[in-house]
């Protein structure tokens, strides 16, 4: 992944139009967010947003695709032992609170995620984040095997259960969890999972 320097080769106009919708989605969350409001946040006029954007739902895309680079550059990599590299990658995920503003920001991808499949763009953007994750844990899974730390398990099973555990949960917190409300629960079954695959020399 070159995600990193996707990141850094982003138009600055475009950039600082990015950091304005996260500090509006952070205040106002998904539903009610309007261009009014992101320019609120943004230095220069709204007629340069408009100029880069038609409307709400393209300048929205490209958030979608601002935070999912993100948040696959912060992903771990593969200096730690498979299974803390797989704990580490589940911590990522699901902190087990978070703060207000995060917790808008991720409200807003989730309720983008729903909203994918009447928009093909989102579906497309979640295809890349979902197919990313699934290549990342089906390769930690794979090296934990042949370095023993994992039970003679298949990795493209494991990393597909892994996937819906991993999103299934984040759903769980977005819908049923206050932000400070921990989740630790919800980690325990993911965590005993892990240890399930473990090899009993580990």
């Amino acid at each position: 992944m070159n995600i990193g320097n996707d990141l850094d080769q982003m138009d600055p106009v475009k950039r600082d139009i990015m950091e304005a919708t996260y500090k509006a989605v952070s205040e106002h969350g998904y539903g009610d967010l309007t261009i009014q409001h992101i320019a609120d946040e943004f230095e220069n006029s709204k007629t340069l947003i408009y100029y880069h954007y038609d409307g709400r739902d393209e300048l929205l895309v490209d958030f979608l695709d601002y935070v999912l680079q993100q948040f696959l550059a912060n992903l771990p990599d593969s200096t730690q032992s498979p299974r803390r590299e797989l704990e580490t990658l589940v911590d990522t995920l699901l902190p087990p609170t978070v703060e207000e503003e995060t917790y808008h920001v991720m409200l807003a991808m989730f309720e983008l995620r729903v909203n994918a499949p009447h928009d093909e763009d989102c579906r497309e953007q979640y295809l890349v984040v979902d197919n990313e994750l699934k290549s990342l844990l089906q390769d930690i899974l794979s090296r934990g095997v042949k370095a023993g730390v994992f039970e003679d398990i298949t990795p493209a099973v494991e990393a597909e259960l892994f996937l819906s555990l991993l999103i299934g949960t984040r759903a769980r917190r977005l819908t049923v969890y206050h932000p400070d409300e921990s989740i630790e629960s919800l980690k325990e079954a993911i965590q005993t999972h892990i240890d399930r695959i473990t090899a009993s020399s580990e």
